[in-house]
């Protein structure tokens, strides 16, 4: 279970994120910027694109964890 602030690479998000529930900032390995929303059980449940785009030759997803869901969220 990562902490908030914490950071992974791998080369699948859907993997990255598996077991994992909170609020994420992934960068694909083309730099574009996603926010994810990930439920124990559930892996992703929401992606979307935030609208700042790097371009990187890097290969691996980088994603961290930027916040924890409320009980209410965990079982929507």
């Amino acid at each position: 279970m990562l902490k908030v602030n914490e950071t992974v690479t791998g080369y699948d998000l859907g993997e990255l994120l598996h077991g994992e529930a909170g609020l994420f900032e992934a960068i694909a390995p083309g730099g574009d910027k996603f926010q994810c929303v990930a439920r124990s059980g559930h892996s992703i449940t929401n992606l979307r694109p935030i609208n700042e785009s790097r371009k990187q030759s890097n290969q691996t997803w980088r994603v961290r964890k930027i916040g924890e869901l409320r009980s209410e969220q965990e079982t929507a």
